[in-house]
């Protein structure tokens, strides 16, 4: 029993902190899907640990989809000029959102330090 002790005890500390509210904004979490990015949105591919590309155009009220294309559970949380915040989805799965404010949108994966990208929403 012990000797699964551990390793349980390691898990539920992971779970535990990749759920956690990081405290950037309030609009709350918004759900990621299995389907393709809608046609003619800014698509945002998460591989090798970080946003490709890491800084990327959009029209103010179009569409921008992240796909994740890792191995690995990612989000995207704007951090500042505009306000979302996906729930952490695996590979294959996407999330799509809209800023309807023209300005810099700085954002992160908050799981993954250093897994940095911007927005540049123009009118």
């Amino acid at each position: 029993m012990s000797r699964l002790a551990l390793p349980l005890l390691l898990l539920a500390l992971f779970a535990a902190a990749c759920g956690g509210d990081d405290g950037g904004g309030g609009g709350g979490e918004e759900g990621a899907t299995s389907e393709a990015c809608p046609s003619g949105s800014v698509e945002i591919k998460m591989i090798d640990i970080k946003f490709d590309p890491e800084d990327a155009t959009a029209g103010v009220g179009q569409e921008v989809c992240w796909i994740n294309e890792d191995t690995v559970d990612h989000n995207a949380v704007a951090e500042s000029g505009a306000d979302f915040k996906s729930e952490l989805y695996g590979k294959g799965e996407t999330f799509t959102t809209t800023v309807d404010t023209p300005g810099t949108v700085d954002y992160v994966c908050t799981i993954h330090p250093g897994m940095t990208g911007t927005l540049t929403i123009e009118r």
